[in-house]
């Protein structure tokens, strides 16, 4: 049924509305005589080589007030015109992003022959929208130091928090998770000319988008309207379009093992890291082409990028027993040091077609191959989405088949008054995930190593997977201007089509975890061949306006969104497992959510001269749907609703020869052989996860957020302006996961007391109480997933202060600021009721909030229910100046940030935590007060015993520089630049060791340990030649 309605929708939508672009650039003002009356009928004119039409004009309205609207990135020169009246023009208006230029006129008596130009300054204050925006522009990009991925450019917007410390692109990720102000990881998106380059609902994916070859690059951060589908940040990437003569650029850089420095300094090494991370070799060629296929009606642009990388993997080595049937044990090869491999490869074309002046069209399409992993591999951090700490035989590769991306767009300015855009995107599609590698040996078991010197190192063998997925995207609107209003109705319509992992493993399909060199679990999976898939799309509708009146701007949007999925036939197995293959029907989900959202924004030109603006903002949006979590919870092959993999004990006193297996019948849930007890549900068709149907069905039951921001914008100079802005985000609709089947009298208390530590907050030596299941009722499960309110009652939120400085001189550009915050969050309600909410499951509990202070394995104290970041700042900036007469470059960039190994993007999750191993063996070690077995038949139990927010590690301060020199030969020019890195070669603890263990630990403990430290200092030499 979804299938048939995406399809009616999609064909609708291209016959009857036009599609949306993004907010672009405005320019609006009055015009009043000598002595200060508003002149209506005077035809004001915006012209620029980045319009089709070359020249657009507006007439003012009854009281003198105009608005050219949805105008390219550019320089402009805006003229004035009525009879009677002397001609007026303004040069050199420069607009970015979405930004909103004040424009005034006053008017003399004279002929219309006669041009009186105004040399004034641009403006730098928006005061007539209260859009939060931050734009680099290409220029930029060209100047500063930086690796051109597109999460570099992340890094350097001050409210902006990222996955990964990766900004000279010393680290070959394929994508970098951010967001802002305490938001959810799926929050931030990347836009490639106004539509989205990631899918499955996460604002990016296995696409990487060019950023080299930008026209500016645009952060939208707050205050978005009615077209806005998220409350968090979206990075904007405007593409270059050909011209009518033919330009083009070749950009090359480099750098290798010789050219970097050293940090490893005796007392990091004397924390145990022997090895840090360290590179190869890293380069990169990215040619780009423009000019006219016929001249004024069509043109090219194409772009190429080849980049490589080869780092040397910190606190990881190659495992001697590598490939060794007979070895169960890693033992590395400090000779050898594991190196993390990378490879892109990308095409980009776009065609520009202007078969009238009034209408262009656009073509878009890139091809880009990625491989990581690919040679070797390894990672001794486990940083990062989806990663964990792996030898180099056990890392999966990530390689992405072609992943391509194709636009279609058509814009026209119908009249002075209507304007429409068309735009159409398929994909990425692409295939990405895992492949076997070479040396990939089916026939050996994997191994977790939970203790010893390297706590939770996977090695010996690594299950692989891979899955496919695209995009479709079709949006559109209609904005109508006049002098006071500039509306605008649209809607957009996106689909989701995923294939979720297909897992391979090992011939047996088992996983052992050890303790210290022996068994001590066993996984099972039951999915190896399975096929999984699930289509989801949202529909909106939405309607905003800008409504001026004297020095007042009043905005206003209301946005409606609908939200359905549904999953094709499923398939789990046949495998060993399961000899019979289990097979879900074709079927509608649940999803048939509807959500209203009204935003709200005032922006006051204090003085009414456009160089001061107070702005208020008040919106609600819904979080941005997440096909990931959305399968697990609702598809009936999903991991709330089949069982496909079980964890259990397992203990044995037999020689560990090559072809071991656990002595049991893994089939059998009850404790038999030498196994525990396991999952009653694994490989079985049922529902042990029950969805509350009012969190998925009716009006606004999505989880949302509201957004309010308020602060003023200041113009301290010419063309350099200042803000301030206090922020406050809050969550509503929070999910929450419990068990019916048990109430607190089925759980034990136990405490556990954390040892005397200087390392620990407070000293250590504090009593923790956890919950333990009683035996009897280990197994049982009747999983209900709704809302917090609804089972005790949860809250999370957020408040901060951004302050932001922003110049734009003839030689000179600075960018930067500050951003402060605090997050809150509670569960007490939930958990003081549901005391399984914190003791099982992967993240820590059955329903625990993924994207903020919770995560890892392992059960949390109550105690914890309530936690503060407490308040944090980022403080970043560039800047670059171009020495007149001498044409030399200097350009850098800094960053100071709370901490850098943070797994997800949020402030509160750069604190550190800890994490140990109670031991369990009643009359043998009893680390516990609990006095008898373990509920889950295990004899050991992850336990959290630092309070998030409360320990952080040394802020992270980086300082990247770039000395060139500007060659110029009659319309070339040449810029070679040479970049240092880490100017300051710090060497600030990235990841720490988090498995807690005692001082008193032989040989010695490794807890709070650094795994990984900044990149040293290093050289990297680039050339830009432009024709």
């Amino acid at each position: 049924m979804l299938r048939h309605l995406k399809a009616l929708a999609v064909m609708v939508s291209l016959l009857v509305i036009p599609t949306a672009a993004y907010a672009q650039a405005s320019i609006v003002g009055t015009v009043k005589d000598a002595s200060g009356a508003v002149l209506p009928g005077v035809t004001v004119e915006a012209s620029s080589p980045a319009l089709i039409e070359k020249t657009r004009s507006v007439v003012a309205n009854s009281v003198g007030h105009y608005s050219i609207e949805d105008l390219r990135p550019g320089t402009y020169v805006v003229s004035f015109s009525l009879t009677g009246f002397a001609t007026v023009k303004r040069e050199g208006i420069e607009l970015t992003g979405s930004f909103i230029a004040t424009v005034n006129a006053d008017m003399k008596v004279g002929g219309v022959a006669e041009t009186i130009t105004v040399t004034g300054e641009a403006p730098t204050v928006d005061v007539a929208s209260t859009r939060n925006q931050q734009v680099i522009s290409g220029q930029t990009v060209a100047e500063i130091p930086s690796s051109r991925q597109y999460s570099a450019f992340t890094h350097l917007i001050p409210a902006i928090n990222v996955q990964q410390n990766d900004f000279e692109g010393s680290n070959p990720a394929l994508y970098s998770v951010f967001q802002i102000h305490g938001g959810r990881r799926n929050e931030g998106q990347v836009l490639v000319d106004g539509m989205n380059g990631g899918y499955q609902g996460m604002g990016v994916s296995g696409y990487v988008p060019e950023v080299g070859n930008s026209q500016e690059v645009v952060f939208s951060l707050s205050g978005g309207l009615g077209e806005a589908t998220t409350g968090g940040p979206q990075m904007n990437l405007v593409g270059k379009q050909g011209g009518n003569r033919f330009a083009g650029t070749f950009f090359v850089s480099g750098t290798g093992s010789s050219f970097q420095g050293n940090n490893l300094t005796s007392d990091v090494q004397a924390k145990g890291l022997t090895a840090a991370n360290s590179i190869q070799k890293l380069w990169e060629v990215n040619p780009s082409l423009g000019g006219p296929i016929v001249r004024d009606r069509l043109w090219f642009f194409g772009t190429y990028r080849h980049q490589i990388s080869r780092q040397n993997v910190a606190s990881m080595f190659v495992n001697k027993n590598a490939g060794d049937p007979t070895k169960w044990t890693y033992d590395p090869d400090q000779s050898q040091q594991a190196v993390d491999d990378g490879t892109w490869k990308q095409g980009n074309l776009r065609l520009t077609w202007q078969p009238t002046t009034r209408n262009k069209i656009n073509v878009w399409s890139s091809v880009q191959y990625s491989c990581i992993n690919c040679i070797q591999g390894g990672d001794g951090t486990g940083l990062g989405f989806g990663a964990s700490i792996s030898s180099p035989e056990g890392s999966m590769t990530n390689e992405n088949h072609p992943s391509t991306l194709t636009q279609v767009s058509w814009q026209s300015p119908v009249t002075p008054r209507l304007l429409l855009e068309a735009n159409a995107q398929l994909g990425p599609y692409f295939w990405w995930g895992s492949r076997q590698k070479d040396a990939f040996d089916a026939t050996l078991i994997p191994v977790q190593e939970s203790a010893g010197a390297f706590p939770g190192i996977n090695y010996r063998g690594a299950n692989w997977s891979g899955h496919t997925g695209y995009t479709n995207i079709v949006q559109g609107a209609a904005s109508y201007v006049t002098g006071s209003h500039s509306a605008k109705v649209g809607f957009r319509y996106h689909n989701n089509d995923s294939t979720f992992p297909k897992n391979y493993y090992n011939n047996s399909q088992l996983k052992y975890i050890f303790q210290n060199g022996q068994p001590n679990q066993v996984t099972v999976y039951a999915d190896q061949a399975s096929q999984q898939e699930q289509v989801q799309s949202m529909f909106a509708l939405y309607a905003q306006d800008r409504w001026t009146v004297g020095h007042l701007s009043l905005q206003g949007g209301l946005r409606f969104e609908h939200l359905a999925d549904y999953f094709p036939q499923q398939q789990m197995g046949p495998n060993i497992f399961l000899t019979n293959a289990v097979v879900f029907p074709a079927q509608d989900g649940p999803l048939k959510q509807k959500d209203l959202q009204p935003r709200l924004g005032v922006s006051y030109d204090v003085f009414g001269n456009g160089k001061t603006a107070a702005k208020f903002f008040l919106g609600r949006y819904a979080t941005t749907f997440n096909t990931v979590d959305e399968w697990a919870n609702y598809s009936p092959a999903g991991l709330g609703h089949f069982v496909s993999a079980d964890t259990r004990g397992w203990t044995t006193t037999r020689p560990l020869t090559a072809n071991i297996l656990p002595d049991c019948n893994l089939l059998n849930p009850a404790a038999n052989g030498e196994c525990g007890p396991g999952s009653p549900f694994f490989g079985k068709q049922i529902s042990p996860l029950t969805t509350d149907s009012a969190t998925t069905n009716g009006w606004n039951t999505r989880e949302y957020s509201w957004d309010l921001s308020a602060g003023v914008t200041h113009q301290i100079a010419p063309r350099v302006s200042a803000e301030v802005a206090y922020i406050r985000r809050s969550w509503g609709n929070l999910p929450a996961e419990i068990n019916r089947a048990w109430t607190p009298a089925d759980f034990d208390p136990f405490v556990y007391t954390v040892p005397q530590d200087s390392r620990l907050p407070g000293g250590g030596g504090y009593p923790l109480t956890f919950y333990d299941i009683k035996p009897g009722k280990f197994g049982q499960a009747d999983n209900f997933l709704t809302f917090a309110d609804n089972v005790g009652g949860a809250y999370n939120k957020f408040n901060g202060v951004d302050v932001t400085v922003n110049a734009r001189l003839r030689d000179v550009t600075i960018q930067g600021g500050t951003s402060s915050g605090n997050v809150v969050e509670d569960q007490c309600g939930v958990v003081s009721k549901h005391p399984e909410f914190y003791i099982f499951g992967p993240w820590g509990g059955t329903g625990a909030f993924l994207d903020t202070f919770l995560g890892g394995i392992g059960q949390w104290p109550q105690a914890f229910c309530h936690r503060e970041s407490g308040w944090q700042t980022n403080l970043k900036g560039l800047a670059t100046y171009a020495v007149p007469k001498i044409d030399v470059l200097i350009s850098g960039t800094f960053r100071s940030l709370p901490y850098a190994g943070n797994e997800f993007p949020s402030v509160q999750s750069q604190s550190l935590g800890g994490q140990v191993l109670a031991l369990n063996i009643p009359g043998v070690v009893n680390q516990t007060s609990l006095g008898r077995p373990f509920g889950s038949g295990n004899v050991v139990e992850f336990l959290q015993i630092v309070q998030p927010g409360a320990l952080y590690g040394n802020r992270l301060n980086s300082v990247d520089l770039r000395l060139g020199k500007i060659l110029r030969y009659g319309r070339t020019k040449t810029m070679v630049n040479l970049d240092v890195f880490n100017l300051l070669n710090s060497n600030t603890t990235e990841v720490f060791q988090r498995t807690y263990s005692a001082p008193s630990t032989l040989p010695r403990s490794t807890y709070l340990d650094p795994l990984s430290i900044m990149s040293a200092r290093f050289f990297k030499i680039s050339a830009q030649f432009d024709f």
